[in-house]
C-alpha cells in the first residue's frame, strides 16, 4: 500500500492490466435491456458550495432516493433489503461514475505532488515513460488507472451515467452530476418519461469562486481546453477531453507532437484550496459559473433563495429542511398529476400511480443518519 495520503480507490472487478473499466452488476446486467424509467427525476444542476447538501438532505426527508456525491439515502433502515433493484442498480452505478471521476481527481493530484514523472524513452521516438517515483504493485496498479485512454474514460463515464438515468434513482446532488449537466438533461430526455425536474441555486459568482476555492481542492479544465478560454472551470469536463483530443489531433495533423499521448494531468489540474488564489484564476471561475448559470437558469424548475439572488417557486422567507422537502415533494406530485391528465393511456397512468403510492404513503427518509461513505 502506497504511503501518500491521496489513495485512488480500486473495485474487485478491475484489474492492473484493464484498459476498459466499464463494470456491471449483476442485477444491472439482467435489466440492461429496460431503456426508460417511469420514475422522476430531480436534479440540482448548480456546483458544489450551492447548497447541494442542504437539497440532499431534503429530498432524503421527503422520502425519494437519493445521491450526494460518496452518500445516498434509499430506505428507511441501512441495507439494501426490500429496496427496489432499480434503485441498488442506480447506487452502483453512481459510485462506478464517481469511481471514474475520482481516477482523474486522484491522478491529477498525484501529478501535482510529483508521486508521478515522466521520462523519456530510450528508443529514441519521444514517448514517455510514465511512472511512479516510489516502486511497488499497489503503484504499478496506480499507473496502470492513470494511464488509461481518455477516450475509454469518457466513453465509460457516459456508460455509467447512462445506468443511472435507466435506474429509479430520483435525486442527484453533487458532483459529478453538475459537471456533465449537457450529458444528465440529454440522457434525461431519452431515458426518463417525465420531464426533467431541473433545480437550481443560484449564487453571486464572486462569492462563490472565492468559498470554492478556498474551501475545497479541485480538479480544473485547464483554461486552454475550458468552454471559449473564459478559465479554469470545473464544468463541462467531457466537453474539456473533446476540445483536448481535438487540439492533440490538429497538432499532429500538423506535424507537431507526433508521439504525443494525452493523459488526465494533460487535460486537466490539480489545485489544493491552500494555494494562492490569484485575480487572474478567480476571474475565470467567476467566468464560468456567470456561464453556467446563465445557460441553465431558464430550464430551472425550483430556485430557492439559499444566498439572496433572485428566486423561483418559493418565498423570500427563511428556510428549513422541511419547508424545501415539501417544496420538492409538491413539485413531483404536480408532475404525477399534469402527467396522469395529460395522457390517455392507462398503461402510464397505472405506472405512475404505482409510483407515487411506493414513495409517499410509506416514504423512505434517512432522518439524517443513513448515509454511507464510500
Amino acid at each position: 500500500m502506497s504511503s501518500y495520503d491521496d489513495e485512488i480507490v480500486e473495485t474487485n472487478s478491475t484489474t492492473a492490466t484493464q484498459t476498459n473499466f466499464t463494470t456491471y452488476t449483476p442485477s444491472q446486467a439482467n435489466n440492461s435491456s429496460i431503456d426508460t424509467s417511469n420514475t422522476p427525476l430531480f436534479y440540482h444542476i448548480s456546483p458544489g458550495s450551492t447548497g447541494s447538501r442542504t437539497l440532499y438532505h431534503a429530498a432524503c426527508i421527503a422520502g425519494l432516493p437519493s445521491v450526494h456525491h460518496k452518500s445516498f439515502c434509499i430506505s428507511s433502515h441501512r441495507g439494501v433489503n426490500g429496496v427496489s433493484t432499480r434503485v441498488v442498480d442506480g447506487v452502483h452505478a453512481h459510485f462506478q461514475l464517481l469511481r471514474l471521476y475520482q481516477i482523474a481527481y486522484k491522478c491529477c493530484s498525484y501529478w501535482s505532488k510529483g508521486f508521478i514523472i515522466a521520462e523519456e524513452n530510450s528508443d529514441g521516438t519521444g514517448r514517455k515513460n510514465i511512472r511512479m517515483k516510489e516502486e511497488g504493485d499497489y503503484n504499478r496498479s496506480t499507473i496502470d488507472l492513470c494511464t488509461m485512454p481518455l477516450d475509454n474514460w469518457s466513453s465509460d463515464i457516459q456508460t455509467h451515467l447512462s445506468t443511472v438515468l435507466q435506474s429509479d434513482i430520483i435525486g442527484l446532488f453533487d458532483t459529478p452530476y453538475p459537471l456533465l449537466a449537457s450529458q444528465v438533461l440529454d440522457l434525461g430526455r431519452k431515458q426518463r418519461t417525465l420531464p426533467t425536474i431541473v433545480a437550481m441555486t443560484k449564487r453571486d459568482v464572486a462569492s462563490w469562486a472565492q468559498s470554492r476555492s478556498k474551501n475545497h481542492n479541485l480538479m480544473l479544465c485547464k483554461e486552454e481546453f475550458s468552454y471559449d478560454g473564459l478559465g479554469a472551470s470545473e464544468f463541462d469536463i467531457l466537453g474539456c477531453v473533446d476540445r483536448a483530443i481535438s487540439s492533440a489531433v490538429a497538432k499532429k495533423r500538423d506535424g507537431k507532437n507526433t508521439h504525443r499521448r494525452l493523459y488526465f494531468w494533460d487535460v486537466f489540474e490539480y489545485r489544493s484550496r491552500f494555494e494562492h488564489a490569484s485575480s487572474d484564476f478567480l476571474s475565470g471561475l467567476e467566468a464560468q459559473m456567470e456561464h453556467h448559470q446563465t445557460i441553465y437558469e431558464p430550464l430551472a424548475m425550483y430556485s430557492p433563495n439559499f444566498f439572496g439572488s433572485s428566486s423561483v417557486n418559493t418565498s423570500t422567507t427563511k428556510l428549513t429542511d422541511k419547508q424545501v422537502a415539501y417544496d420538492i415533494q409538491h413539485l413531483i406530485i404536480n408532475q404525477q398529476r399534469t402527467e396522469m391528465q395529460g395522457s390517455g393511456s392507462n398503461t402510464t397512468k397505472r405506472a405512475t400511480s404505482s409510483w407515487s403510492t411506493d414513495f409517499f404513503k410509506k416514504p423512505l427518509t434517512c432522518g439524517g443518519t443513513v448515509e454511507y461513505d464510500f
